[in-house]
């Protein structure tokens, strides 16, 4: 595998965490919170944070040389069993994109594990669906 390639898979992994609870463990102790955002340098932005002492914040910046780790804590969705689905609904207009764990439907639908992205019949049927797929998962 070429340097580029394992960037970008690294890229995409970071990517599928935004939007997501996680505990940064730092140097001091640890944070809770939601992936926010994560920069080049691997500074990260946590939303809704806790402190291992109870102190919350509504944002919190942790430099790239102050944390160990980031733990994802919340379950991981794999879209794959959801493609087959909607393929069912929507014959040749599925694709399953693996390494970023996405399904695009036509040319304007997205789906992700946060939900729906894009507007119109097809995105609200998708929709109708992908909730439905997720009360099954839940049950």
């Amino acid at each position: 595998m070429s340097l580029a390639e394992s960037n970008r898979r690294f890229l995409v992994e970071v990517a599928s965490m935004l939007g997501k609870k996680v505990i940064v463990n730092t140097e001091s102790g640890h944070y809770r919170g939601t992936l926010a955002g994560m920069d080049n340098n691997l500074n990260i932005v946590l939303s809704e944070a806790v402190n291992d002492k109870g102190e919350k914040a509504s944002k919190v910046l942790i430099s790239f040389n102050n944390w160990r780790e980031v733990i994802l804590i919340e379950q991981y969705l794999d879209l794959a069993d959801f493609a087959k689905e909607l393929d069912k609904y929507f014959p040749g207009m599925v694709k399953y994109i693996q390494e970023a764990n996405i399904i695009q439907v036509g040319e304007g639908v997205r789906v992700t594990q946060n939900g729906i992205e894009g507007s119109g019949l097809t995105a609200k049927r998708v929709k109708e669906l992908f909730d439905n797929y997720l009360k099954r998962k839940q049950a």
